[in-house]
């Protein structure tokens, strides 16, 4: 087995993933598998635990870390300022001295790995500047900060690999609707949506009423329209389908439907409870993996003005106005959430 195929097979029997030499388990389980190849384990797990204990140091060994020195000759410049990061909702200004070299690294992204010499898509506008600000100055988090850029990891990992991930975003606009990103990937979310207006639009058939559905679909729609459409399926959910099913094999289907619903979102008394549950279902899934519960948001602009929202578990679910107004929806597929009204 080689040193890859080793990391490989470690990662994959660890628990996050990835293995971490602070947790006991993952560090068990690099034993067995170092027994497994009569490898002397006590030696190497001593010395990785050594070195994990060593002070960190903010040197150019990271990917991030290689690029911003290439963009200053070689060097990586550093910041006296200290900049806050809280388990809170709160707001940043780069200072006067760091503008510079916060608006020099702003559209800065690392090349592919394929030789092309393309940039990395993965990897939006100020994210670098961020990377370099916590990272390379007098704050609590300097030295720490990691790259997440996973499938369904953060940006950026200000405690270290796994710990504190905030996502990053710069559109600049604190106060309004940011988007999330695509929710293809969550297929069971999609399903229900894809489900609840199609059934919306089969009702508005029969009404008559079929101008607007074009416009109103599973992938554009406002948390008004999701409360509407459920009219239509709480309304058939409270009708006898199995039986109609007998004389009308079509109602089966509607109500294998209806059934898969209710169980999917653990059951709903009215259309707007069904809609408030798909709602957060659909926002909270993808705020669970990315940036992670107790996690951060950060918007930012080039002038230098950042805001972190603490992604607050309670907050979302207890917010009462889920379906309100420019809180939540799916622009062409892609969520949509008014950050600032929940976390803010």
């Amino acid at each position: 087995m080689t040193l890859d195929e080793l990391l490989l097979e470690w990662s994959y029997r660890s628990e996050k993933g990835y293995p971490s030499l602070g947790n006991p388990s993952d560090m068990l389980v690099l034993e067995k598998i170092l027994k497994g190849l009569d490898i002397p384990s006590e030696e190497i797990i001593q010395y990785l635990k050594e070195e994990d204990e060593k002070p960190k140091t903010t040197s150019a060994n990271t990917e991030y870390d290689q690029l911003i020195a290439t963009v200053f000759d070689g060097e990586i410049p550093k910041s006296k300022n200290t900049y806050k990061f809280t388990k809170s909702t709160f707001d940043e200004q780069v200072k006067a001295d760091d503008l510079e070299i916060w608006k020099k690294l702003w559209t800065i992204k690392p090349k592919k790995k394929t030789g092309d010499q393309t940039e990395t898509l993965g990897v939006g506008k100020g994210e670098l500047s961020l990377y370099w600000l916590y990272n390379h100055s007098n704050s609590s988090t300097a030295g720490k900060l990691a790259e997440g850029r996973g499938d369904d990891a953060p940006d950026l990992w200000f405690g270290g690999d796994g710990s504190d991930g905030v996502e990053v975003k710069a559109y600049g606009k604190p106060n309004g609707v940011i988007d999330l990103g695509r929710f293809g990937k969550f297929r069971d979310n999609l399903k229900i949506l894809n489900l609840v207006f199609g059934i919306k639009g089969l009702s508005s058939v029969f009404d008559g009423k079929i101008e607007d559905q074009k416009q109103i679909n599973a992938l554009s729609w406002a948390g008004s329209d999701l409360e509407n459409a459920f009219e239509s399926v709480y309304t058939l959910k409270e009708v006898d389908l199995k039986s109609l099913s007998k004389t009308f094999p079509i109602f089966g289907q509607f109500s294998n439907n209806i059934d898969f619903i209710d169980k999917a979102l653990g059951g709903f008394s009215s259309a707007e409870e069904g809609a408030q549950k798909l709602a957060r279902k659909f926002i909270g899934d993808k705020l669970a993996r990315k940036p992670g519960y107790g996690g951060h948001l950060a918007d930012m602009s080039i002038s230098g003005f950042i805001r972190f929202w603490h992604i607050d578990k309670n907050k979302f679910d207890s917010y009462d106005d889920i379906l309100g107004k420019a809180t939540i929806g799916a622009s062409q597929g892609a969520m949509k959430l008014h950050f600032n009204k929940i976390f803010g």
